[in-house]
């Protein structure tokens, strides 16, 4: 987490996506998590919160402000203490190695390691680092005695002038940054949690998808694609011979695409699965004994109907669509939306849940 610490009850998870803004509000009721407000609005043409806008573009100065500023208006949520994810594609995550040594020289060797990984001047951005410790690692020990005297850190790196410029449109709009996250750890925290299994996320955005490879609850593989709903949408409408409006309609409505009727094919959707099977390939390699426990579907994406089975049927191995508020209470009256909306909120309710995390007690 690259951020503060405030002793507080409620807590903010703020996803800024590339269509749409979701916030999540989470506070401890005892010992638990519980929804206290969820809001989502669309932020505009497919090109608006396009990834390649830099830090002083019309979407950080005019757009962003304007929709959170609505959004938090209309929505009334409690709390002004704020966790924002940084895209993937913004950040760098990544394990790296190294001599076992005294805590006090650790930081020194993660900076002095990182510049292997940085195009740029450590002034420039933020490093954050942990030592990865439990299962995973002691089960390497056992077959691997050269490990035995090294250390494995998850090194994560942020753009400083990228931090800088979500934390000022949030200040913006009345919200105090309590801390910035990079949205592959959020996910992590809220659909697997402490689960130790091993499970491949496939993130579906409107136009990038991130594929995470999780084992025993260590980010392990992190890769990011050209290809998301907007595709679909665009493969639709033009399959079909309709506008993108009536394609946007019926893609987020219950019918398959995926059944035999359909002559549609979904070409991004086949590259996500031939880069799953490359990285299935790569973990396999290493060791053939592996077992998957599951792959889990997020992001808008994920609503489509059928595609858990396309990727099940495409990959042979379980696939479900991630549910970010399984580790949450909610009203019972809430089921329905729950369901419907889940798949969109996984960053959000993983970064209200690292808002609770952090500080608690």
């Amino acid at each position: 987490m690259l951020g503060f610490n405030f002793k507080n009850k409620n807590f903010l998870g703020i996803d800024i996506g590339t269509s749409s803004l979701k916030i999540v509000e989470l506070e401890m009721k005892g010992d638990k998590p519980r929804l206290v407000n969820y809001a989502w609005i669309k932020i505009g043409d497919k090109n608006v919160g396009d990834k390649n806008n830099d830090n002083d573009s019309e979407f950080f100065k005019i757009i962003l402000p304007k929709y959170l500023k609505r959004i938090i208006q209309e929505s009334k949520f409690k709390s002004k203490n704020a966790y924002i994810a940084i895209p993937a594609f913004g950040g760098l995550i990544t394990l790296i190695e190294l001599p076992n040594m005294p805590d006090e020289d650790i930081e020194q060797a993660v900076k002095f390691e990182a510049t292997k990984y940085i195009p740029t001047s450590l002034d420039e951005v933020v490093l954050s680092w942990e030592i990865i410790k439990g299962e995973s690692q002691a089960k390497e020990k056992k077959t691997k005695p050269e490990v035995k005297n090294k250390i494995r850190i998850l090194l994560v790196v942020a753009s400083k002038s990228k931090i800088n410029a979500y934390e000022k449109v949030v200040r913006e709009v009345g919200l105090i940054p309590a801390g910035i996250e990079i949205e592959n750890l959020a996910m992590i925290n809220s659909l697997i949690g402490k689960d130790k299994g091993r499970f491949i996320i496939v993130d579906i955005g409107a136009s990038v998808c991130n594929i995470i490879y999780v084992e025993r609850g260590v980010l392990k593989i992190n890769r990011n694609i050209d290809a998301g709903g907007f595709d679909l949408t665009d493969t639709i409408a033009k399959s079909l011979g309709i506008s993108e409006k009536r394609a946007e309609e019926m893609k987020i409505s219950e019918k398959s695409f995926f059944s035999k009727e359909s002559s549609i094919k979904f070409p991004n959707l086949e590259s996500i699965a031939e880069e799953i099977a490359r990285i299935l390939a790569t973990i396999l390699k290493e060791d053939p004994n592996i077992h998957i426990d599951a792959l889990i579907l997020s992001g808008g994406t994920a609503n489509l109907q059928g595609i858990d089975n396309f990727f099940q049927t495409k990959l042979n191995m379980k696939t479900v669509i991630g549910n970010p508020f399984s580790r949450v209470e909610y009203d019972s009256e809430l089921e329905s939306v729950i369901d419907k909306i889940k798949a969109q909120f996984s960053v959000a309710v993983g970064l209200a849940l690292m808002g609770i995390n952090t500080n608690k007690s």
